[in-house]
């Protein structure tokens, strides 16, 4: 027998970027939030302070285990410019595992690489030999499903060098870019490539190196090639620093720019731009007409044969093409309840001619730079530092997130209003309902967690949500002024806490050195004696079986820890999958004890932010974490996936999150820890995070009436299941029933509920899970009925509060998936503090509330020293161990 678990979810994730040394790189900082000593009109923002790292304590100093992954599970030597155990130009000796380019490197020869792509928005891109292959996507709909297409056999280009070493590595990375490179090691010659999310150009700079554009599609027998604005027939040469090419498949025009005047060969049957000489400058490349001849089924607004259409940004790309993204500094600040999170694209320019200048832009000497927005920025607003708002296109391009428009600034802002949320109840809890809510309390307050996860023989996302009940209840009885029953359920959390912090569980949680994380080693349950009896074999005298004889059959680390292997196993955490919703759990449970017991927090600190380190580490000076292994600033949300291939090979859709509620959950624990241990910057940052993650999951999960993301077959789904980087599903990865796909995209409720499970969505949403609900019995057995009885209250509180009391024991049992992390106390209480029934309320004002740029709070902050870069110890000689509490 096997402890409970979920359905096994699979594994994808994301990197970060690197510096490359001596080729004048700026450093891009992560996102930045300290104190707010004042609050300042965005006409006169301050440069961004550095930021400060929750810690850089080694974890070899708090005497947990170090492992380094074999080679196959390690990163692809080969892919980064730093081997493992050695900085990268970022300062860390962590990999990006959960960023959205990681799916291009993960995969190590090229059979591997086959399906090794990533969503850059608004390209579909993969690596090529000497270059990087892209293709602009279209729209595919069905009734349950919508993806990218993009055909990556015929239709698609690829920029690049001819004469460069074959390979690309990874030499620089931040928040929004990967810059890959060719050559360069042992020979003059190299290729680099700044990949920067949301730019519509390919971007390739050149050191004593051959430009080359090519793709498999046919020239246009009418149009072919424009060079410098004259009509050209291929074959032949030309020479010129304008190229224009209409691609028969596609329909596409490109046009190609080159900082130098090239002598170019031009062949048609596979179209093939190939230079004549070497360059050190710069080419870009841009789709200008998607719809050049009316052929594209998918891009042209009428069905082919159409008229062809004009192409309407081409002269907006020309316009700034000379100014180039190489990276992104991302920070944030917040006051109050509002909050700017600001971009500050790092640019270059093309170089002049003969000169072999590229050129970094100063802060004063930027110039706006073309880039793509989504919905969620459109909706939110994009505000210039003058504080005012940047000005959109029309719809440049379509993809599974929606409409792109494209905007000129070199610098984002980004205005949030940040959920108001603390540690209890936004309304308070209804008088009539405080004596029944106290009765259940006191009921679970004598629940026990199953007796092997009392041990640690389980998994780490189980135990946490268990940990997180526990601590849920606790904070109830705090609220009802139970104070005596609290803190006994908050020493209850934390000794709990304690067992898997420290690394004393059975499945024991280890330091991988080689990619940065922090990871469990797994438990191979079993609880028959003697041990490795079978009890389908022998009689009950001769093979004893119960929970409280449970052991792992594995001795664990650091040589026999079964998750290395398996990425199925405890839901792929060894694979970075999930962590933020594993250690979300964990952290918002010993956020909790920290919150009843101040001084136990600070004992365990640095053990506790273990986990807050490898979810949501927010700096580049903490060297043993990647800066932020979930969160993509730029679309809001967060991807659960990681480092795990599919049939050894990356995923074809790249990355992916499931659970937007269990992701709003790390960030609001994250608040909640930072609170608790008086660090002011982490509890911003868990605000920061929890408002985008919100604004994302309402915007691209939910489909509310209105909703312009998604196409219009796909609007009585109501919501979306899983999100991936080029599909988007009506589906999870345990099941397709709607009680599954809406159920988990409301577990946990917690107060930042209040701002995600709103009403006029709710009414929509409601109907199809709980009809599916009361139609399957799995869905009572398993705990999922709870959600949907929650998700009531918010329409009609007083029939949920009705519900709810009938609702059997078995639905929180310890062996339901879905309701184990609930209680009869929480369902109770959410139900109790809804607006209605406090008869003087009305509901409250829809979140989030849209912020004036002119109205943006900032920071002003003195730059600390940053410390040190770590060297790692000798083996021999290891760290001085923390003082252990």
């Amino acid at each position: 027998p096997r402890p409970p678990s979920r359905l096994r979810r699979h594994s994808r994730r994301r990197p970060r970027r690197m510096l490359d040394p001596g080729h004048g790189r700026p450093r891009a900082g992560a996102l930045a939030m300290g104190a707010l000593a004042a609050v300042l009109g965005l006409a006169c923002l301050p440069a961004a302070a550095a930021v400060k790292p929750f810690s850089t304590v080694d974890p070899r100093a708090l005497n947990v285990t170090v492992i380094s992954r074999e080679k196959r599970e390690g990163p692809a030597a080969d892919r980064f410019s730093a081997r493992e155990g050695e900085l990268d130009a970022t300062g860390s000796y962590a990999r990006p595992t959960n960023a959205w380019w990681t799916m291009m490197v993960l995969g190590r020869g090229f059979t591997e690489m086959e399906n090794a792509n990533g969503f850059q928005i608004p390209f579909v891109m993969w690596a090529a030999k000497r270059g990087v292959s892209a293709a602009m996507p279209f729209v595919l709909a069905q009734a349950n499903q919508i993806e990218n297409g993009f055909d990556s056999t015929v239709s698609f280009v690829t920029l690049g060098a001819s004469d460069v070493t074959v390979g690309h590595r990874v030499v620089y990375h931040d928040p929004l870019s990967v810059t890959f490179k060719w050559g360069g090691r042992e020979q003059g010659k190299w290729a680099k490539m700044p990949i920067v999310r949301g730019s519509p150009y390919l971007t390739m700079e050149y050191h004593d190196a051959t430009p080359e554009f090519d793709s498999p599609q046919v020239l246009d027998p009418q149009k072919g090639i424009t060079v410098d604005g004259v009509p050209g027939v291929c074959p032949g040469e030309f020479e010129g620093r304008k190229f224009e090419l209409v691609l028969v498949q596609s329909d596409e025009t490109w046009t190609i720019w080159s900082s130098h005047s090239l002598r170019v060969g031009c062949q048609t049957e596979g179209a093939l731009l190939r230079a004549k000489h070497p360059i050190t400058g710069v080419v870009r490349a841009a789709v200008t007409n998607n719809c050049t001849m009316g052929r594209s089924a998918f891009q042209c607004a009428k069905k082919p044969p159409a008229d062809p259409e004009p192409p309407h940004f081409a002269k907006l790309l020309e316009k700034h093409v000379d100014t180039y993204p190489v990276g992104a500094e991302v920070d944030m600040s917040a006051v109050g309840d509002a909050s700017v999170v600001r971009i500050d694209w790092l640019t270059k320019t093309m170089p002049v001619p003969h000169s072999g200048a590229h050129t970094n832009q100063t802060a004063s000497e930027r110039k706006p730079v073309l880039m793509t927005a989504m919905e969620h920025h459109r909706e939110m607003g994009v505000c210039s530092k003058e504080g005012t708002a940047v000005e959109h296109t029309g719809v440049f391009a379509r993809n599974v997130n929606g409409n792109l428009s494209l905007v000129a600034a070199d610098q984002w802002l980004m205005p949030y209003s940040l959920l108001p949320v603390s540690w209890h109840s936004v309304h308070g809890i209804a008088q009539h309902a405080r004596a029944t809510i106290r009765d259940a309390v006191l009921e679970d307050a004598q629940w026990q967690l199953p007796v092997n996860y009392l041990i640690g023989a389980g998994d780490p996302y189980n135990a946490g949500k268990m940990l997180a009940r526990l601590g849920q209840v606790a904070l109830v009885a705090q609220e009802l002024g139970e104070h005596t029953t609290a803190k006994q359920l908050a020493k209850r959390v934390a000794q709990n806490v304690e067992i898997w912090a420290h690394s004393r569980a059975l499945n024991r949680f280890v330091y991988d050195e080689s990619w940065g994380g922090w990871i469990s080693c797994g438990c191979l349950y079993d609880d028959c004696v003697p041990k490795g009896c079978n009890p389908n074999v022998l009689p009950p005298d001769q093979c004893h079986c119960e929970p409280s004889q449970a052991y792992c059959k594995n001795s664990g680390p650091p040589g026999d820890c079964p998750t290395f292997t398996d990425p199925g196993m405890d839901f792929g955490n060894a694979y970075y999958n999930d962590h933020h919703f594993h250690w979300g759990y964990h952290i918002f449970a010993a956020a909790i004890a920290a919150h009843f017991d101040p001084d136990w927090g600070q004992r365990h600190k640095e053990w506790l932010l273990l986990y807050a380190r490898d979810i949501a580490n927010p700096s580049v000076d903490d060297p043993h974490f990647p800066v932020w292994r979930h969160k993509d600033w730029f679309t809001g949300w967060s991807w659960a996936s990681g480092i795990a291939l599919g049939g050894g090979k990356p995923y074809r859709n790249g990355h992916n999150q499931e659970s937007t509620s269990e992701s709003i959950m790390a960030y609001y624990g994250l608040q909640l820890l930072g609170d608790a241990l008086g660090d002011d910057a982490m509890r911003d940052w868990g605000r920061a995070a929890l408002a985008s993650e919100v604004v994302a999951a309402m915007t691209y999960w939910q489909i509310p009436e209105g909703s312009k993301v998604y196409p219009e077959i796909l609007h009585k789904k109501t919501l979306m299941g899983i999100l991936w980087q080029n599909l988007v599903q009506y589906q999870t990865w345990f099941g397709g029933s709607p009680y599954m796909v809406h159920g988990i995209q409301m577990m946990p409720y917690t107060p930042a509920s209040e701002y995600y499970i709103q009403p006029g969505w709710s009414n929509m949403s409601y109907r199809l899970g709980e009809r599916d609900c009361r139609l399957s019995p799995q869905c009572i057995k398993d705990g999922w009925v709870s959600m949907f009885v929650m998700q009531l209250a918010v329409l009609d509180p007083s029939k949920a509060w009705e519900q709810a009391l009938e609702l059997p024991d078995t639905v929180f049992s310890g062996e339901a998936p879905a309701g184990n992390g609930n209680s009869r106390t929480a369902v109770l209480h959410w139900i109790a503090t809804r607006p209605q029934m406090h008869h003087h309320r009305q509901a409250p004002d829809l979140w989030p509330r849209k912020l004036e740029c002119a109205a943006a709070p900032w920071e002003i902050e003195e730059k600390q020293p940053s410390p040190p870069p770590y060297a790692p110890p000798p083996p021999a000689s290891p760290p001085p161990p923390h003082p252990s509490p």
